[in-house]
């Protein structure tokens, strides 16, 4: 029994086991991964309350019927599931259509200039088949007479002028045609980039192939759909409707004779244009699908050739040309079959028009001239008609293209840059995780943070080890707000940050991560990364708070070209201090910063940390799991399968017998020396002095 209200639907479970049963997957802002009973059956999850959906479940072996409620999503709903696949088709291909249009608003004056300009070219063009006619006629009959009493020479000059000036229009209209799609196209893109650059991280990551297909294989499809092919569609419009028109005026029954042919072909044009709209969707995943895999690959090229896998990037990627073959194939035997057909049609019809037209003419019913001139006109209709089904095709394959771009550009993203309330630049306050429960979108139902409970006080210095996957760097992506968690909150100064402006929210946070990207462009550019209106005084200044001594023995110094791989290691970390350092954040977090660096680079790196932590001004969140960088924190917290086990200073862990600290550190240490260490052992002198002093440098 099902019961649409407002936004709701409302399941009551009946209690007999033979109801029907069906299956569907509940989506939403926050889609879960499980399904729901939707007309008498349980749960497939254990959980009885679904966090994402807020779905509730009675208890297993409870036969009261109690109504599930779940909100409808825009898109992929429960209800939109139960209405016919191809009715859902039609209404996204008319809604893309429409915002297709749309797209050329813009472009309203030169396309309205090119469309006028059509008409004067394909006018004179339409004119030739009943000229050429009349010049038969003209040649042909005993006392030939001019129209308007012109002579030979006078009728050769105004055709000529004639023919001129719909060569004329004719190169107005491309010219204008291809300058207003490729603005279209940039603005397509653009909007594309920017809809791309607004979703959550993780939708990004996982289709950055697809991402990058639709900018740049679908943005030129749609473009051309409403500039290129509305003039061929335009143009094929008027040579057939005005070929019928003259055909009709030259011989009725000639005409009525070759209409007969139209109606097979159309249909045939609709089910083409329909089967390759459908295809073109599928091809545009594909590639989206084959730009990933190369995308991939030529971005990791240095660990491809170091474990000589070019042979398998090759297979996967021929795997997924193959795809795209496929597809391709599929597509030239449909437009083989089809056009072999209609062209088979036109000649088939020509030759009757040409049978019955001879039988005309020796009647003296119409003349050799007008027979030649309908002969032509049935070619010009047939070629509108054949370039009326290529305009179709090519606009289902534009609405298959827009369909992905404007499903890109109507989604809402799970956190949406823009929505909140902007926070001071000021502002200073603890950082509380209160009761965090975290799972990613992409691995439901396993839980990395298990109830999360930490503060970290203002200007506060807090290292957070632990081993891998025990889910320190989840960390840092809540407060960041790369996600956010399922369950509890994560505050900044009392204030829910799910509560603040993204945007905002991060421009008071300094990130430092474990491999910091460096762009294309000038040291001095990529410094000022996070703050574009930085002077270079202030560039320079943050630069030496980070030790980026380099820069300045460097050829031209902060103006200097590099690019992602230029620089070493410990560079490329100290020029992200600097960048982090430049936006005078309120928060500063580090995510294994020191973890793949040399003894030397990781030494100056060190020096640029505690510079930063002996001011005092800046709440550090350090992910680390580098000795000499976690004792250069006030306070240390050990994550343990998602839940902090252990809290304390370096002092207090490293000396209590059981701690969980002293093993993980006992550990590394094992590591590093090549040594055994029983449980339980001392950490060697050397490196536990070392560690002391780094810490007496951090209270420095």
């Amino acid at each position: 029994m099902l019961a649409l209200r407002a936004r709701t639907l409302v399941v009551y479970r009946p209690r007999f086991p033979t109801a029907p049963t069906l299956l569907a997957r509940h989506v939403s802002s926050a889609p879960c991964s499980h399904s729901h009973p939707v007309l008498g059956l349980h749960l497939l999850s254990r959980r009885h309350f679904c966090s994402s959906c807020r779905l509730h479940e009675s208890a297993p072996g409870s036969s009261t019927s109690k109504p599930l409620a779940t909100p409808l999503a825009e898109k992929k709903s429960l209800l939109s599931r139960l209405v016919p696949p191809d009715a859902q088709d039609k209404t996204k291909s008319v809604s893309s259509f429409r915002k297709i249009v749309a797209l050329a608003k813009p472009e309203r004056k030169p396309l309205g200039i090119a469309i006028g300009l059509l008409f004067v070219s394909s006018a004179v063009s339409m004119s030739v088949p009943f000229t050429i006619g009349k010049l038969i006629d003209f040649f042909t009959t005993t006392n030939p007479q001019i129209p308007f009493g012109l002579s030979l020479g006078q009728a050769s000059a105004l055709l000529l002028l004639m023919f001129t000036t719909g060569a004329a229009a004719n190169a107005g209209r491309a010219m204008l045609m291809r300058l207003s799609g490729q603005r279209i196209v940039a603005r397509l893109r653009e909007r594309t980039y920017a809809a791309a650059l607004r979703q959550e991280v993780e939708f990004v990551e996982k289709g950055e192939g697809d991402v990058l297909s639709r900018l740049s294989v679908d943005s030129s499809i749609v473009g051309e759909s409403v500039t290129q092919n509305l003039s061929d569609g335009l143009r094929s419009i008027v040579m057939a409707s005005a070929g019928l028109g003259a055909m009709f005026y030259i011989s009725p029954t000639l005409t009525l004779l070759m209409l007969t042919v139209v109606p097979p072909v159309s249909l045939g044009a609709v089910f083409y244009g329909r089967y390759l709209k459908k295809l073109s969707n599928r091809t545009q995943e594909a590639l989206g699908d084959m730009t990933k895999v190369a995308q991939e690959a030529l971005s990791a090229l240095r660990t491809v050739q170091a474990f000589n896998a070019a042979p398998q990037e090759q297979e996967k990627f021929h795997q997924k040309v193959t795809t795209v073959l496929t597809l391709a194939r599929k597509e030239a035997i449909a437009s083989g079959i089809f056009f072999g057909a209609t062209g088979w049609s036109g000649n088939v019809t020509l030759l009757a028009l040409l049978g019955y037209g001879g039988t005309l003419v020796s009647k003296g019913t119409i003349s050799v001239g007008d027979l030649t001139s309908l002969l032509l006109y049935t070619v010009y209709v047939g070629s509108g008609l054949q370039m009326l089904t290529s305009f179709f095709s090519s606009i289902m394959r534009g609405i298959g293209a827009g369909v992905r771009i404007f499903d890109l550009l109507d989604r809402r993203p799970a956190i949406p840059p823009d929505v909140g309330v902007d926070v001071d630049p000021s502002r200073r306050g603890p950082i509380r995780f209160e009761h965090v429960w975290f799972e990613y979108p992409s691995r439901r139902n396993v839980q990395i943070l298990k109830d999360l409970n930490l503060e970290v006080a203002m200007g506060e210095s807090v290292a957070v080890v632990g081993q891998s996957g025990s889910g320190k760097s989840s960390i840092n992506a809540l407060l960041m707000r790369y996600y956010d968690p399922v369950k509890g909150k994560v505050t900044f100064d009392g204030q829910d940050i799910r509560e603040f402006k993204p945007s905002s929210w991060r421009s008071i946070i300094g990130v430092v991560p474990q491999d910091p990207i460096l762009f294309t462009g000038t040291i001095a550019s990529n410094i000022a990364y996070g703050n574009p209106n930085a002077t270079r005084e202030q560039i320079e200044a943050a630069a030496r708070e980070a030790n980026c001594e380099f820069v300045w023995g460097m050829p031209q110094g902060f103006d200097t070209e590099i690019s992602r791989a230029s620089l070493s290691g410990g560079q490329r970390q100290r020029l992200a201090i600097a960048r982090a350092l430049l936006k005078k954040p309120a928060i500063l977090a580090l995510d294994e910063a020191t973890s793949s660096l040399d003894a030397t680079s990781e030494h100056r790196v060190n020096d640029a940390i505690d510079k930063i932590l002996r001011g005092r001004q800046t709440t550090c969140l350090i992910v680390a799991h580098r000795l000499s960088t976690i004792a250069r924190a006030e306070r240390i917290v050990v994550l343990e399968d998602g839940r902090i086990t252990e809290t304390g200073t370096y002092r207090e862990l490293v000396n209590k017998e059981d701690s969980r600290f002293r093993h993980l550190m006992a550990a590394q240490l094992d590591a590093a020396a090549g040594e055994s260490l029983a449980p339980g052992a001392s950490i060697p002198p050397e490196s536990a002095e070392e560690v002391a002093a780094a810490e007496e440098q951090v209270k420095v």
